[in-house]
């Protein structure tokens, strides 16, 4: 019985636990589950951020979809995400 206490302690709506995911190939620590596509890049080196966008991608490196930056989802323990530059976006050398 003390099991399923602790299990339903842990995922009770609103309780916020860090979370690893990987980033750019670096395991990063997300304050929340659920973040926008910058609040993920912000996770990163802050010269990643502004003229790049995020991907989520295999653990072989290849994508599965592209994050917006003001798309939000919930992320997964071990999850991996990358940023790529976004050419023509906010940052991009002409």
């Amino acid at each position: 019985m003390a099991e399923v206490s602790e299990k339903s302690t842990q995922e009770a709506p609103g309780q916020q636990r860090p979370i690893e995911i990987y980033l750019d190939g670096q395991i990063v620590i997300s304050p929340s589950r659920r973040l926008t596509g910058r609040q993920i890049r912000e996770l990163g080196p802050q010269d990643r951020v502004d003229g790049f966008e995020t991907q989520e991608v295999t653990a072989q490196g290849k994508k599965v979809r592209t994050i917006g930056d003001n798309e939000e989802v919930e992320l997964h323990q071990d999850e991996r995400f990358r940023t790529v530059p976004n050419h023509g976006g906010p940052g991009a050398a002409f």
